[in-house]
């Protein structure tokens, strides 16, 4: 007997029951490596965000400089609660093993809006140390048993490609731009990620306009289990679009097709 479909009453349902949903994502990677402008296109704001330091009894008070603990929040969607890694400037022991233990204290918080959703892994793909860049990126969550989903997301993906086009010129290299970006992306970057590994590539995320909805579908396909889908799909609640695909993608799941169970 196939499972229940989520229907637009569940949905509602879901949201009564979490009210005050906060879904907690670790920002990791290297100063200039376009952070903060993914968080203001996931929050559709061109604000600055606004960092809080919180004590174990609750309170909050607002940060000038941050650490990795502090809640970083912009005003219009506070539903979203970010951490900076504050950089990873030189893959060093010490920047890993901070990420270690953040990711390892989070990860068991008793409340579920405590702990840690999802961690993007930001790759600039503007400069020559991609090895660099991404070989922390195998060892965020060293606890197996740690189930945080890791996605890497490679940015200034236009950087890339103007780099292609100008190597191309350069040694008279004939072929199609989109195809040869892709080939060499393919065998600098994918070859060092590994397979299997999430990951999404974004451009133009300067512009006030531009959209990071494959970051937030892959984030929601990856998590782990449903009830966590719901609270990146309530907070996500001006997003029609990705409200209707994760309707979709329950109803194919649950072995409904045409309104007929299969």
């Amino acid at each position: 007997m196939a499972a229940d479909p989520l229907t637009m009453n569940d949905q509602t349902a879901a949201r009564r029951r979490l009210p005050n949903v906060k879904f907690r994502v670790l920002i990791v990677g290297r100063a200039n490596a376009g952070k903060t402008s993914i968080l203001q296109r996931v929050c559709d704001t061109t604000e600055s965000p606004k960092t809080y330091r919180v004590t174990a009894e609750g309170v909050r008070s607002e940060r000038g400089q941050h650490n990795i603990s502090d809640d970083v929040e912009f005003s219009n969607h506070t539903g979203y609660v970010f951490h900076d890694s504050c950089g990873l400037e030189c893959g060093t022991a010490d920047e890993l093993k901070a990420i270690q233990d953040f990711v390892g204290d989070r990860s068991r918080r008793d409340r579920l809006q405590d702990r840690l959703h999802a961690i993007w892994y930001c790759i600039p793909m503007d400069s020559n140390r991609e090895s660099l860049d991404i070989k922390p990126f195998h060892n965020i969550c060293p606890d197996k048993n740690v189930e945080v989903p890791v996605i890497a997301v490679f940015t200034k993906f236009e950087t890339f490609k103007h780099l292609t086009r100008s190597d191309m010129v350069l040694k008279g290299q004939k072929g199609n731009l989109a195809a040869e970006s892709q080939k060499r992306f393919e065998e600098r970057y994918l070859s060092e990620l590994g397979v299997g590994a999430k990951f999404v590539c974004l451009e133009g995320m300067q512009k006030s306009d531009a959209r990071c909805d494959k970051l937030i579908n892959t984030t929601m396909e990856t998590l782990d289990t449903a009830t966590v889908s719901l609270m990146l799909l309530a907070v996500q609640t001006k997003n029609l679009e990705l409200n209707v695909q994760y309707l979709v993608s329950r109803l194919d799941s649950s072995g409904v097709s045409g309104g007929k169970e299969t």
